[in-house]
C-alpha cells in the first residue's frame, strides 16, 4: 500500500511539474508568434491549437474505451504500431490524464490567452474598435469555447465508435516518431518491439 502512495505521488508531482513547463513554453511561444506575425497567421494557429486540443481529447476518450485483443492478435503478426498500441491501453489512466487533462487543459488557456491577445491585436490596430474591445473580447472567448466544446463533442463520439481504429493509428504515429528520433517512448523496443 506505501509503495502505491509512494507512487501516486510520484506520478502526481510529475503530472504538476510537466504541467508547468508546457504551459510556459507554449504561452511564451504563441505569444511570440503573436508578437511577430501577422493576425491572419495567428488566426491559423489559433485553429491549431483547438484541433490539437480536440485530437488529445479523441485519444485520451479512445484509450479508455479500446479493446487490448485486437492489438496483441496485429502485434503478433509484427504489424507496425502494434506494441505501442498495447502499451497505450495498458496504461489508459495515465494517458487519458496526459491527452485530456494536461494536453486539454493547457491548449484550452493558451487558445483562451491567443483570443484576448488577438482582441488586443485588432484594437490596437484598428484603434476605432478599441470602444467594441469588451464585447469583442466576450465574442472571441465565446466562438473560441464553442468550437472546443462542439469539437470535443462530435470527438468522444468518434472516440468510442473508432476507439481500436484510433489507437491503432496513434501507435503508429508513436512508433514511426521512435523510429525516425531514436527515442524509445513506449520502451517497446526492450522487448523485441518495431
Amino acid at each position: 500500500m506505501a509503495i502505491r502512495k509512494k507512487r501516486s505521488i510520484k506520478f502526481l508531482l510529475t503530472v504538476f511539474i510537466l504541467t508547468f513547463f508546457l504551459a510556459a513554453i507554449l504561452s511564451s511561444g504563441t505569444e511570440a508568434f503573436l508578437r511577430v506575425f501577422p493576425i491572419t497567421m495567428t488566426w491559423i494557429l489559433l485553429i491549431i491549437v483547438i484541433t490539437i486540443g480536440v485530437v488529445f481529447d479523441v485519444i485520451g476518450i479512445a484509450v479508455a474505451a479500446a479493446d487490448e485483443a485486437p492489438h496483441h492478435a496485429r502485434a503478433a503478426k509484427k504489424v507496425f504500431g502494434a506494441k505501442q498500441s498495447i502499451y497505450l491501453i495498458r496504461r489508459a489512466d495515465k494517458v487519458a490524464n496526459f491527452a485530456n487533462d494536461i494536453v486539454g487543459d493547457i491548449t484550452g488557456t493558451v487558445s483562451g490567452a491567443m483570443g484576448a491577445a488577438i482582441i488586443i491585436l485588432v484594437t490596437t490596430k484598428y484603434s476605432y474598435l478599441g470602444s467594441w474591445k469588451v464585447i469583442l473580447n466576450v465574442l472571441m472567448l465565446a466562438l473560441i469555447a464553442s468550437l472546443t466544446v462542439t469539437g470535443k463533442a462530435w470527438g468522444k463520439t468518434l472516440a468510442i465508435n473508432e476507439a481500436n481504429n484510433i489507437i491503432d493509428i496513434t501507435g503508429r504515429v508513436i512508433a514511426t516518431f521512435e523510429k525516425f528520433t531514436g527515442l524509445d517512448l513506449t520502451k517497446t523496443n526492450n522487448r523485441g518491439g518495431r
